[in-house]
């Protein structure tokens, strides 16, 4: 007779398990990163439907109570496994508390509206049709609710702190609510006086126009230049810029060209590379375990604000930069000339733009979704409210009223792909790009001057051990303390900034 095939160990099969719905959400990835640059605009339903059957599949994956029983009988063995083993196997654990407290037709319903939802909200953005996006809004707000709900309960956390887990582990309100606060007193009056100083500085020599194909040239010649490999990435054009988590070997992100207004391209393009880079940093031994995943979006976003705030913006960098420009976009070698790019860069806007905004004013953009989200949660803002609850949030923070709804409350993607408890990320990332990026310079200190050649190697050799290779296999608080001496906090923000703009020569 013939024996019986061994069977893996218990952990084998639950790696197997999640490693199969991390490939699965690879795939929506690339589906999602399809429907933003090249499906035509008629295959929203049937996107929509493809990526609820995924989502389906996913949560029978690892939702189950067939996956919540293989979780425990490999948590049975753990001591036999290795550090990075029981890490990975705490992050399985934790995407089965969230995909099991939640059934999957409801999930499935999230994925297909907020589909559906992103192809009202390109069309609804330039037409400032908020009519046709609040309907189907306040359907798929109703269904994050319920979701937030049931995850609320099973974690021990308010609905919207649930939300926040779900991107963000390690990062919730509790740590949220007193840096805000500190920002949000902090910020205005720093931004008036760093008005008053650019006041007497020269106006600026305009930028001309500059043809899409010259700046799709100069994306690409700028990722390459961050450490993109040519052969492994590719730059599309989208309405609103995004990276995706891609296969390793597979890198894929987004810009947006504007012909009147060519610095945007090249901020986009800087912050999707940093993300991308995270994502192509991850240790290849646990691709698409949830060990080898990015710890969360906070981390993420302080690797897309390093390259785009801090090294982007940074004098070295423009010094690399403004001769690039004048090679690339030809016209006026004085328009390209360094004082006058870094008395650009440097300028602080009148604009209403989250991803167009100055780093100082910046956070509170933030902020003001953080507060409007809490407030859709708690069902005290309605959504027929949003358009007037954001322009006078908006005034308050900023200190002036969007003329339009596309310079308001439709001008990100997010709320359209029911990403409700994600947008904290983007200032508390601003804080730890912050202070990652200070205490790497203090480290290394060829990270500037190779700034100025153009090199970021020096910045990713510090970064890359410290943040990418480590993954999901530490805490963020963890992650955060090694890295820079520290918890997270606003200190090396405001030394930064105040630095900058305040104690730097003008240009």
């Amino acid at each position: 007779m013939n024996k019986p095939a061994p069977q893996p160990d218990a952990f084998a099969r639950v790696v197997h398990r999640f490693a199969t719905a991390g490939k699965l959400s690879a795939a929506q990835m690339m589906l999602n990163w399809d429907a933003q640059t090249h499906m035509p605009s008629g295959g929203a339903w049937a996107r929509s439907e493809q990526m609820a059957a995924l989502t389906e599949v996913s949560a029978d994956l690892i939702g189950s109570t067939a996956a919540g029983d293989e979780l425990a009988e490999a948590e049975a063995m753990a001591n036999a496994l290795e550090p990075d083993e029981r890490a990975d196997l705490t992050e399985m654990r934790r995407q089965w508390v969230h995909a099991a407290a939640v059934p999957k037709d409801i999930q499935a319903a999230k994925s297909r509206i907020a589909q559906q939802l992103q192809a009202i909200w390109t069309r609804a953005k330039p037409e400032n049709d908020f009519a046709s996006f609040a309907g189907p809004f306040a359907e798929l707000l109703s269904i994050t609710r319920e979701i937030a709900a049931a995850k609320a309960q099973v974690l021990g956390a308010t609905a919207y702190g649930a939300m926040i887990d779900e991107y963000d582990p390690g990062v919730g309100e509790a740590m949220i609510d007193p840096i805000f606060a500190d920002l949000a007193a902090f910020l205005p009056p720093l931004i008036a006086e760093v008005r008053a100083r650019q006041a007497g500085w020269a106006a600026p020599m305009p930028f001309p126009a500059v043809s899409v194909e010259r700046q799709a040239a100069l994306s690409h010649r700028l990722a390459v230049a961050v450490g993109h490999d040519p052969d492994n990435f590719r730059i599309d054009a989208a309405p609103h810029p995004f990276s995706v988590p891609h296969s390793p070997g597979d890198v894929r992100f987004t810009t947006r060209y504007d012909e009147a207004n060519p610095p945007f391209s090249i901020h986009a393009t800087l912050h999707e590379a940093g993300h991308a880079m995270y994502e192509a940093n991850l240790p290849r031994g646990f691709a698409f375990r949830p060990g080898g995943e990015a710890r969360g979006m906070t981390v993420h976003e302080s690797q897309s604000l390093s390259l785009e705030m801090l090294a982007g913006r940074s004098q070295e960098f423009l010094g690399f930069l403004s001769p690039l420009m004048a090679e690339t976009f030809g016209g006026d070698p004085a328009v390209w000339a360094l004082s006058n790019v870094v008395n650009t860069w440097r300028r602080l806007d009148n604009d209403y733009i989250r991803v167009e905004a100055d780093e100082i004013s910046y956070p509170l953009h933030v902020i003001l979704r953080y507060r409007l989200e809490q407030a859709l949660m708690s069902g005290d803002l309605a959504v027929a409210d949003i358009p007037g609850a954001w322009n006078e949030l908006f005034t308050k923070l900023l200190g002036r009223t969007p003329p339009s709804l596309a310079q308001g409350c439709l001008q990100d993607i997010h709320w359209a792909a029911g990403l409700i408890g994600y947008f904290p990320n983007y200032a508390m990332g601003s804080m730890l790009a912050a202070q990652l990026f200070e205490r790497a310079t203090a480290d290394e200190p060829d990270i500037l001057p190779g700034l100025g050649r153009g090199d970021f190697t020096p910045y990713f050799n510090w970064v890359r051990p410290r943040v990418h290779q480590r993954a999901s296999l530490t805490s963020f608080a963890t992650l955060v303390t090694d890295a820079t001496g520290g918890p997270l906090s606003t200190d090396a923000f405001k030394r930064h900034v105040r630095r900058r703009y305040l104690e730097e020569a003008q240009p």
